[in-house]
């Protein structure tokens, strides 16, 4: 299986349009890199790089794609994309669908908890994706399902199990706690059997989620923030972490503490652009380099 990291960054990217914090002042400046909002592309072994589904799929999904040539039509009207799978309806990561509202001779089809659809199909920008020729299917909680690509190659792709994690429905929608509003993806290749887990948003490590990460070869994490205050500690805002949705990377009870015995390849996503592990100097980016966690960055790849 290869992942490729398309973006790294929480809403807004870094640098943010509207921010001269001094992670995204390194970043326009060069001494940090760019970085886009939270999407990630894979493509099964069997596929041999034909077929790509995306995790999630950014307003930035536009440019993301011009720097990928394997996500690029290799011809006419036609994309590589067969599938979208989201988290949740948070518009940082179903705003890139607007971006594919284009027909392609290729059918996209979008994936998303009941919850997830009924709250993202309602907006008109992504309505369009809930009728013919594209198709809008819901995934089951906490079970597993099979998928593969429309190519002619024989047998099943790969395993997705949907895990319902801790979270609230998008602001836009009232921040409800519904069952299903976030979700995780563990996505198992059948070939290799090689497990990836795709995480980049919750409030807490439930039951569920701390086995999935226990059993994942890699797993991509909430890496929103560092610490619950860190947005009024940085001057950018009084909101906490925990109050937007996204357990702590840092501190007593976050996530660098619950991972601490994995024994898979631990990635941090999703930064927002003022977390301090986006500057090698701090002491938050060493506790993740002691931890032999890492931070993911756009254009980084891996193969399972």
């Amino acid at each position: 299986m290869i992942v490729r990291v398309l973006g790294s960054a929480a809403g807004g990217g870094v640098p943010q349009w509207n921010c001269a914090c001094a992670n995204c002042a390194a970043a326009r400046a060069g001494r940090a890199p760019r970085r886009t909002e939270s999407t990630l592309a894979i493509s099964p072994k069997a596929a041999q790089g034909r077929h790509w589904f995306l995790l999630n799929c950014s307003p930035d999904i536009a440019s993301q794609i011009e720097a990928f040539p394997p996500l690029q039509p290799p011809h006419g009207r036609f994309t590589p994309i067969g599938d979208v799978l989201l988290t949740d309806a948070n518009l940082d990561h179903i705003g890139g669908l607007a971006v594919l509202r284009q027909s392609t001779s290729r059918r996209i089809r979008v994936r998303s908890t009941a919850v997830v659809r009924e709250i993202a199909a309602a907006q008109p920008s992504f309505a369009h994706f809930s009728v013919p020729p594209h198709l809008w299917l819901d995934v089951p909680l906490d079970e597993a399902t099979t998928l593969r690509g429309d190519d002619d190659v024989a047998g099943d792709w790969l395993e997705i199990r949907t895990i319902a994690v801790g979270g609230t429905t998008p602001g836009y929608d009232g921040r409800r706690d519904v069952r299903g509003a976030v979700v995780a993806y563990e996505i198992t290749e059948t070939l290799s059997r090689e497990r990836l887990l795709f995480a980049p948003i919750f409030s807490t490590i439930n039951e569920a989620l701390a086995d999935a990460i226990a059993s994942a070869s890699v797993a991509f994490l909430d890496g929103t923030c560092y610490s619950d205050d860190e947005l009024a500690t940085t001057g950018l805002g009084e909101k906490r972490a925990r109050t937007m949705g996204h357990q702590p990377v840092g501190g007593a009870g976050g996530t660098l503490e619950r991972i601490r015995s994995a024994q898979g390849r631990m990635i941090f996503t999703h930064l927002n652009n003022s977390n301090p592990m986006l500057d090698p100097h701090s002491e938050a980016y060493v506790a993740i380099a002691a931890s032999g966690a890492e931070i993911a960055y756009d254009g980084m790849e891996l193969t399972l």
